[in-house]
């Protein structure tokens, strides 16, 4: 079986041509792929969320059955310090790294698309930030706010996720996976811990103004009594 290389990068970018090309070598039948992820339920969700790498897609159409590697289930990927594997309990994890160690092209995809998701992620938040800074430039601590704001946005857990039909990168939202923010989630997550922040901030007021004023009476009263 033909190897992997990097052939698929040109300028660090996925090479359609070249994904392409190995797609006929391998007998993937790529129009028929195609097709295919256009149809059906999954064909649905991949046409509102694009798939991350064609290529990686691509390689790994051609290469999980010749492995014994069923999809459907999809894989969930993880990047570790030893390489990729697949979760904890997943009993197709050996085949798994067995096609990544006789194709080392398929990592290099693998981590190509989940470095562009991370900055596509990163670069999200920012023009979401950007976007809400221009109606919100004044008011309570905005640096306070976003740098708040940005360490609660940090990614706890991210996986690459192959359902036979398309690649996607997740994010861990609390114990369930869903889809890498984009600027849209993000100005929303923005907005909600907005009207969080300005509730406690004026409820913080609030209760040091009565506070204050509370002291100031029993200073008053003291300063009656000693007269």
């Amino acid at each position: 079986m033909q190897n992997i290389s990097n052939q698929f990068f040109i300028n660090n970018t996925a090479a359609p041509t070249a994904a392409k090309a190995y797609a006929n070598n391998n007998d993937i039948g790529f129009s028929q792929m195609m097709a295919a992820r256009n149809t059906g339920v999954d064909g649905v969700i991949s046409s509102l969320r694009p798939d991350v790498s064609p290529a990686l897609t691509m390689a790994l159409g051609g290469l999980v059955g010749a492995y014994g590697i069923n999809v459907p289930p999809k894989l969930r990927i993880f990047s570790t310090k030893k390489g990729f594997k697949l979760e904890e309990g997943d009993e197709r994890g050996t085949k798994f790294e067995q096609l990544l160690g006789d194709h080392i092209g398929v990592s290099d995809l693998l981590s190509q698309a989940q470095t562009q998701a991370l900055a596509s992620r990163d670069a999200a938040m920012h023009s979401a930030i950007e976007t809400f800074m221009q109606g919100n430039a004044s008011g309570y601590d905005m640096n306070g706010f976003l740098t708040e704001f940005k360490e609660e946005q940090k990614p706890r857990a991210i996986s690459i996720v192959y359902d036979g039909n398309s690649t996607q990168v997740e994010e861990l939202d609390g114990k369930n996976w869903r889809p890498i923010k984009n600027e849209s989630d993000f100005m929303s997550d923005l907005i909600k811990a907005y009207t969080r922040y300005t509730l406690t901030q004026t409820a913080t007021e609030a209760h040091q103004a009565k506070t204050g004023k509370t002291k100031a009476n029993s200073l008053a009263a003291i300063s009656l009594d000693k007269g």
